[in-house]
């Protein structure tokens, strides 16, 4: 009888303690470290910088001006005041120490009269609600609710790569909190959003079945994916094509094949409207490349490449190098897990060589390794699939280097949290 009690107290506690709910504990332990930072970097990094405030101008601009014209919102409402500290500084004042005034708008070169944003607008009609409901702060909290989203999706790729609950949600907490991501958490970049995107896209392309829901929210995800920022749009139309190839291969078999149309329809549209929005604003079906600091060539794109990784100030393995282990694992994901991970290089592919030709590849004015954020969430697949099965002395070792890989980028992320002005 006492065989049987404690067999059946096993039992439950392995239904209880889910992947899913594994991945809940992770996302809610990082959600709670990111509130207790959030006071302290509403002080210091205030007001906004970077290309941050250009994308609340345009959300302002829809919100008050009802108009993508934002020739009124700089120049008579000079709306970029409602977030500025008032002048001169006060005495206590621990923000930014100097900051442009006026701003300087971000236009894009456009064919329209007017002053249009050289931004994806996608952001812009994220946030657009909040900040008009509760500000910055109010904004501030959904951002970080995109980002414990992105760490649940992480925990569950793990456990999909083959790792248990408990190393699922250990590892989706580790890569959360720490750089690239942890920063970005806070900022209102569109980042965050498309490695959301991205991440649950290719979780649902790679699963053998989806419900409706899931096949929607997926579609959804791959057609804003262009809206938040136009360099993800090769990126989405390798998981549109994926999606596509799942509809015809469910019509053939004649098994429900009307629920990939649930993910095919609003990722085609998505795509055409971000074709429609480029013919209105630049009379082509692409943007500008004006608008933006243009691309090198074979040299200067592997010299970018190096930069991603290596730079001192903005590389990734510098930043964060316990993710060096996640590209050696990469052989382990694809032994685990292979349609998700074969999907995952195949979107992320075309991305990072767009990212690394950009002659701007570190982001400019930004915590490091803002380009590869999106990316750096599938790392909990393939540390997944490798912690979980490595055995003697290789996971001993494995263990320990992957440990102490992460104390170094932990350490670099405290002293941003505890003075986020040095993320920068």
């Amino acid at each position: 009888m006492r065989t049987m009690t404690v067999t059946a107290q096993r039992g439950t506690h392995r239904r209880w303690y889910t992947p899913h709910r594994a991945a809940v504990l992770a996302a809610v332990v990082a959600g709670c470290i990111w509130l207790v930072v959030l006071p302290r970097v509403l002080v210091r990094l205030n007001p906004l910088t970077g290309d941050e405030p250009f994308y609340v101008m345009t959300a302002l601009s829809l919100i008050r001006e009802h108009t993508l014209d934002e020739t009124r919102a700089y120049t008579l409402d000079r709306l970029f005041l409602s977030f500025y500290p008032p002048t001169p500084l006060p005495a206590d004042w621990q923000g930014w120490p100097s900051f442009p005034n006026p701003l300087p708008p971000h236009a894009a070169h456009s064919r329209l009269p007017g002053l249009h944003t050289k931004h994806g607008l996608g952001l812009s009609l994220l946030i657009a609600l909040p900040w008009a409901l509760g500000g910055r702060l109010l904004t501030e909290l959904m951002l970080l609710a995109i980002a414990v989203l992105v760490t649940a999706n992480m925990g569950l790729l793990a456990s999909e790569a083959g790792a248990p609950p408990w190393l699922a949600a250990l590892l989706a907490a580790a890569l959360a909190v720490v750089m690239p991501i942890g920063p970005y958490a806070f900022l209102i970049f569109p980042e965050l959003p498309a490695a959301l995107a991205l991440l649950y896209a290719v979780r649902r392309l790679g699963a053998p079945a989806n419900a409706r829901w899931q096949w929607l929210l997926a579609g959804l995800g791959i057609g804003f994916l262009p809206w938040l920022h136009q360099r993800f749009v090769f990126s989405a139309a390798i998981l549109g094509l994926v999606a596509l190839g799942r509809l015809v291969q469910a019509w053939r078999q004649a098994a429900d094949w009307h629920r990939p149309l649930w993910a095919v329809v609003p990722a085609a549209l998505g795509g055409l409207g971000i074709v429609a929005y480029n013919l209105w604003l630049y009379g082509t079906p692409w943007e500008n490349p004006a608008d933006h600091a243009g691309f090198s060539g074979l040299v200067g794109t592997l010299n970018g490449a190096a930069g991603l990784l290596l730079d001192a100030q903005w590389g990734l393995w510098v930043a964060a190098p316990v993710t060096i282990l996640a590209l050696a694992a990469l052989p382990w994901w694809l032994a685990a897990d292979r349609s998700r991970a074969q999907l995952a290089l195949a979107a992320l592919a075309p991305y990072l060589i767009l990212v690394a030709a950009y002659r701007v590849w570190w982001g400019e004015w930004g915590p490091p390794a803002r380009y590869l954020v999106p990316v750096v969430p599938f790392a909990a697949g393939s540390l997944g699939a490798w912690l979980s099965r490595a055995h003697g002395w290789s996971a001993r070792l494995g263990w320990l280097i992957g440990g102490l890989l992460w104390l170094w980028g932990a350490a670099l992320t405290v002293v941003g949290y505890l003075d986020p002005q040095r993320f920068y």
